[in-house]
């Protein structure tokens, strides 16, 4: 048997993939990498490039994956995270266990990017221009008359 991950192309192996994406939150290298049988990155990304009904899979894992750190935002918001707050002056060493208030901040921050960008119109920050009362923006012009 070769050594070294699979890159000939196989369906099961592909689907298999496309499933783990649309079911969990992790990145394509870390799902590629938790499985000997996954190829690698650059295969995959080839394998999307040679064959269209393999990118219509994915392209449905991916916007399922989507919904999945969206979801992830409000667990992350609610559920305190304990975590040691060290610190150190001179020979001594100070432990308090804390909420890691900054660093649920920076998870919800980096979901809540990769949605805005990923899927713009779904989870984009919405900007709506309007004419006065919130009506129809009116363009009005003017051609000045050339002096007599």
């Amino acid at each position: 048997m070769p050594a070294g991950r699979p890159s000939d192309y196989n369906p099961d192996i592909a689907a298999d993939i496309c499933r783990e994406i649309g079911t969990h939150s992790s990145s394509l290298e870390s799902i590629l990498a938790s499985d000997e049988r996954y190829p690698g990155t650059s295969t995959f990304y080839r394998w999307l490039l040679e064959r269209p009904e393999l990118r219509d899979i994915y392209a449905r894992a991916k916007t399922e994956q989507l919904q999945i750190l969206a979801d992830e935002i409000q667990a992350i918001a609610d559920e305190p995270q304990p975590g040691e707050v060290v610190t150190i002056k001179g020979n001594d060493r100070e432990v308090k266990i804390s909420d890691m208030l900054e660093h649920r901040k920076l998870r919800i921050d980096a979901r809540k990017w990769l949605l805005s960008k990923l899927d713009p119109k779904k989870y984009g920050d919405k900007t709506a221009i309007t004419g006065d009362g919130g009506g129809p923006v009116q363009i009005i012009t003017s051609i000045p008359r050339p002096p007599k």
